[in-house]
């Protein structure tokens, strides 16, 4: 940030929104587990800023089934939840890098961030945000075609059906530190079906629906984990290679529905 920024504090979610959709140029903070670092290596400048660590939206909450999760809400708060969650959230940094960033800030960072919108896929979430137009809500693909991350808008919650069983399993490289190179996220929901979501199959995360059609017709863990290659459209990047990850996205899949015990 500039030494000449203006910060703004809002002390609720009301003052958060109006903060930020009034200010079309102002950045959102509240982590700042990327923005920062980002900042310091001259990558962002930062003219306006809103501070939501006073706006009350860390809160999390569970009733009539559903599970609410403020977009403030740490990362280190979010380890405690079920699978697919939990174990995601604790698959994220250090212990320093959980205590400060948000499942907010985690969902509108680019890959290969953003490990947690595999889960919330997974999940069916709904998430809630604001923008000059007004409140909206909608699944991880409408947040995306609405423009996701951008100047003017505001992540505020995310809001998912509480499942009968979840699990979640990581792929992590030596060369790639903290950063995750593949998740695959498995969900059963109180009517018995079973969705799959991917990170690192795609671009961006993914649901494995051939996958998840084969579980429904009856079919074996092995048929459904050679059936996801279907959904994915591997890349290739620092983390891996296309080939790899094309190889490594059938195991995976495999281990996550025998640990959600299909």
């Amino acid at each position: 940030m500039t030494s000449t920024a203006a910060v703004s504090m809002p002390s609720s979610e009301a003052e958060a929104v109006a903060a930020v959709t009034t200010q079309p140029f102002a950045t959102v903070l509240a982590g700042g587990t990327l923005l920062v670092p980002q900042h310091t290596l001259g990558q962002v400048e930062v003219e306006r800023a809103v501070w939501l660590g006073r706006a009350e939206m860390d809160g999390i909450s569970r009733s009539n089934g559903r599970m609410t999760i403020g977009a403030a809400a740490p990362l280190a708060a979010c380890t405690r939840l079920d699978a697919p969650i939990g174990p995601c959230a604790a698959n994220i940094g250090d212990n320093e890098v959980k205590a400060q960033a948000t499942i907010g800030g985690n969902i509108c960072s680019p890959a290969p961030y953003g490990d947690l919108r595999g889960p919330l896929l997974a999940l069916g979430a709904i998430l809630r945000w604001a923008d000059a137009d007004g409140t909206h809500t909608g699944g991880i693909a409408d947040f995306a075609a609405s423009g996701g991350a951008r100047p003017g808008m505001l992540l505020l919650d995310v809001a998912f059906a509480v499942p009968e069983a979840g699990s979640f399993v990581a792929l992590r490289r030596h060369h790639t530190q903290s950063l995750t190179a593949m998740s695959v996220s498995a969900v059963r929901g109180a009517n018995g079906a079973v969705t799959i979501a991917a990170t690192g199959a795609a671009p961006d995360a993914c649901r494995l629906y051939a996958a998840e059609a084969v579980l429904a017709d009856g079919g074996s863990i092995a048929d459904a984990a050679a059936a996801s290659a279907s959904d994915a459209d591997p890349y290739d990047d620092v983390l891996a290679s296309a080939a790899y990850r094309s190889r490594v996205l059938p195991v995976y899949v495999g281990r996550a529905l025998e640990q959600l015990g299909e």
